[in-house]
């Protein structure tokens, strides 16, 4: 059926007299689709998009329908009642509009959670009377021998209570989170005020906080702490505090142990040793910039003594090695390597146009690629006016120099903006502060 409508409408669309197919459409078709009919990948094409337009508007009426249908119904039920969520759920809020005969009022409720009962509010509180030992118990076994922090909260899940607790000795257990302090036995007695609107009850809950049970090893190592006190307090008068090498009938042997960095180091070694070797192959990286620039550089000069040596009447080969001489031994320019490189290409017996070609090709720069183009073109064709071509090139390129410093400067007064509107900040809080505080500097 879908089809049939969508073939319909095609033919309606695209199949008009006069209507020539989409040569956009049709050319990314055909090259996707090289050995397929061209008629029917377009009328496919057409159709499916044609079908897939459909379902969603289709789809997009449907939703709307039903968004809007709901909007006009919104949650009545029989009658014009609406039912409310349960105490522990939330408010809402209504959009409603009252009809009073053509006139259209609306009017903004906000829908309370419903309120329990006060036989529900009973049975709430049995059940919590009966569970609230379990619910504040924490990690502890029984209220009887709490060593831990119990969990003393204001509202537990399941129950629409409002607690309120109070301790007969907040040292030892603290009514506000629970707190247990076990260094000592103690019998303390926790009182809960819960409440839900006007309806209110208490509750004492007795609670005997113990100390906790310990391992041997435990209070071994407690008992010794406390002999190593006494006996370091007792001996303040002595150069050098020894030891003991017994406590209660047990061996001892003594290390004095440091915190141990190891991993650490290892860790952040490890870290600086990446960072080095991606450091290594940036600065690689950076060279390569570096020597590429500076060959950019040269190239204005390196034309500029080509058209004089040859203008003076030398081949091109002889201003070329020439220049390749001239350069100094250290500390020269990039390129005059290259250079130097290519000149002993030419003792080896290499043609001299295979030199140029490989001299361009090894700079990688399309400025010394267009360079040697020129030198084998003038030595396999000859040409009158290759100084000349030489001396206009050479401008060309310092012209291009020039716009690529503008750019350059441009690019560095953009990026000290930042920094200079950071200073202007701080010197405008430190006019202003004084002036709002009355502070005189």
């Amino acid at each position: 059926m879908v089809d049939k409508i969508c073939g319909f409408i095609y033919g309606i669309l695209y199949c008009r007299k006069g209507r020539k197919p989409d040569k956009s459409i049709v050319k990314k078709l055909v090259f996707l689709h090289p050995s397929e009919d061209i008629e029917k990948l377009y009328r496919d094409f057409c159709i499916k998009r044609i079908r897939v337009t459909l379902v969603t508007i289709f789809a997009g009426l449907i939703l709307g329908c039903f968004m809007k249908l709901s909007a006009v119904t919104g949650r009545s039920i029989s009658g014009a009642g609406f039912e409310r969520n349960e105490w522990n759920g939330k408010k809402e809020h209504l959009e409603l509009y009252a009809i009073s005969g053509e006139e259209s009022l609306a009017v903004d409720v906000i829908l309370e959670p419903r309120l329990l009962s006060e036989e529900e509010l009973d049975s709430y509180s049995e059940s919590f009377e009966e569970e609230i030992g379990e619910l504040i118990l924490g990690d502890n076994t029984d209220l009887m021998q709490v060593s831990s922090d119990l969990t003393i909260a204001e509202k537990y899940d399941g129950y629409p209570f409002k607690c309120v607790w109070r301790s007969s000795d907040p040292k030892r257990v603290s009514a506000y989170g629970g707190r247990v302090d076990p260094s000592s036995e103690a019998e303390v007695t926790l009182t809960v005020t819960y409440s839900y609107g006007d309806y209110k009850r208490r509750l004492e809950i007795p609670v005997r906080v113990v100390r906790p049970v310990m391992t041997e090893g435990q209070m071994l190592a407690e008992g010794l702490s406390d002999y190593l006190a006494e006996d370091q307090e007792e001996k303040r008068t002595d150069k050098i505090w020894t030891l003991p090498t017994e406590f209660s009938g047990t061996e001892l042997k003594w290390e004095n142990r440091t915190e141990d960095d190891g991993f650490l180091i290892m860790a952040v070694f490890a870290a600086v040793g990446v960072v080095i070797y991606m450091a290594f192959e940036k600065d690689l990286t950076s060279g390569t910039e570096r020597k590429k620039e500076n060959m950019r550089r040269s190239y204005p000069k390196i034309l500029r003594q080509l058209a004089l040596y040859i203008g003076a009447g030398m081949t091109v080969k002889a201003a070329f090695t020439r220049i390749a001489e001239d350069a100094p031994e250290k500390g020269g320019e990039s390129i005059f390597e290259e250079m130097k490189i290519a000149c002993l290409e030419m003792k080896q017996g290499i043609s001299e146009a295979q030199v140029y070609e490989r001299f361009g090709k090894r700079t990688g720069l399309s400025e010394y690629i267009r360079l040697s183009g020129l030198l084998s073109q003038n030595l396999k064709r000859g040409n009158p006016g290759f100084t000349g071509r030489l001396k206009d090139e050479a401008y060309a390129s310092m012209h291009e120099r020039l716009l690529e410093s503008r750019k350059a400067g441009e690019k560095a007064q953009t990026k000290l903006l930042a920094p200079m509107m950071m200073m202007l900040a701080v010197v405008m809080v430190m006019i202003m502060m004084p002036a709002m505080t009355g502070i005189k500097i």
